[in-house]
C-alpha cells in the first residue's frame, strides 16, 4: 500500500513480508521505464516502509513493483500530483 496517493512529492510505501526474503522494490513511469529503486536486499520478516522521492520528476501516473523470487510479483499504481 502507498500513502498518501495520490502525493507531492513523497509517499511511503508499506510492504509486510511473512519471513525474511529478498525484497526488490522498483518504481516506473507509464512508458516502462525505471525510475528509482526503492529496495534491493534481504529483509527480516515483518512491515518495512520505504520511503518515494518524486520531487525531481515529472507529475503523473507511476507503478510500484514489490517482488521476491517465487513468492510475490505484486504492482500498484501511484498518482504524482504536482
Amino acid at each position: 500500500a502507498a500513502y498518501p496517493n495520490p502525493f507531492n512529492p513523497t509517499t511511503t510505501i508499506s510492504i509486510s513480508l511473512p519471513r525474511p526474503a529478498e525484497l526488490n522494490v522498483s518504481v516506473f513511469n507509464s512508458y516502462g521505464q525505471h525510475v528509482a529503486t526503492l529496495a534491493s536486499s534481504r529483509y527480516s520478516f515483518g512491515t518495512h516502509e520505504l520511503t518515494f522521492n518524486a520531487s525531481r520528476l515529472a507529475s503523473g501516473v507511476y507503478f510500484v513493483r514489490a517482488f521476491v523470487p517465487g513468492e510475490m510479483d505484486e504492482v500498484r499504481k501511484i498518482v504524482l500530483m504536482k
